[in-house]
């Protein structure tokens, strides 16, 4: 029985408290301090992440080329996801989180309220970023990419036969996931400023 075969066999009897978007999955524990598992199930690839004290501290990512744990589990989680939330005994949770910890909470952002506009404060500006993907300096086709920003996936393509994406994106910083498959994920972060508005910036991933 594998890991996600252990959690589902936990879950089963325990009644659901709700469905989340994934944002509002990281509000909901947060606030009640919450110990259990919100699970995704979508075109055969379950999510897991599981909860002690409201703060996420493993997860796992289950289809049909096995599983994936912790931070590589978390990469993959779309912003589009939704989560039934199941509640779990805490020793429980801890026994699971050991072979599958979250070790860099910077996937999830710690701001889970809403800020009114200050007055007088300037609109933030979205421009248009464009990544060119190389390997070994040639263009790298139909490779799939994700941006993602504050834990929240932002946007998601596949460089084009000249190796380029685009976004309209707020400037700021971000991070770029090259997704090889689903068990390989490289990610780096970039600073998207208004000089880089529709001027190509080159990722090396060779």
């Amino acid at each position: 029985m594998n890991t996600a075969d252990i959690v589902d066999s936990l879950i089963r009897e325990a009644p659901p408290e709700g469905i989340y978007t994934y944002s509002a999955l990281l509000k909901t524990v947060h606030e009640k301090k919450f110990h259990g598992v919100g699970l995704s199930d979508t075109n055969g690839k379950k999510t897991y992440i599981l909860f002690l004290e409201g703060e996420p501290e493993g997860a796992i990512l289950a289809d049909n080329k096995g599983e994936l744990f912790g931070d590589k589990a978390i990469y993959l989680i779309g912003g589009e996801d939704r989560f039934t939330l199941f509640p779990l005994n805490p020793a429980m949770v801890e026994r699971i989180v050991f072979g599958c910890r979250i070790y860099d909470k910077s996937h999830f952002t710690k701001n889970y309220s809403l800020k009114l506009s200050e007055i007088g404060k300037k609109v933030e500006r979205i421009g248009r970023l464009i990544i060119a993907v190389k390997n070994a300096g040639d263009p790298a086709v139909g490779i799939p990419l994700k941006i993602r920003k504050n834990g929240q996936i932002v946007g998601s393509d596949v460089t084009n036969q000249k190796g380029l994406v685009s976004f309209r994106l707020l400037y700021g910083l971000y991070e770029v996931l090259i997704v090889h498959n689903e068990h390989d994920i490289d990610v780096y972060e970039i600073s998207f400023a208004p000089e880089h508005h529709e001027q190509p910036l080159d990722l090396e991933i060779g």
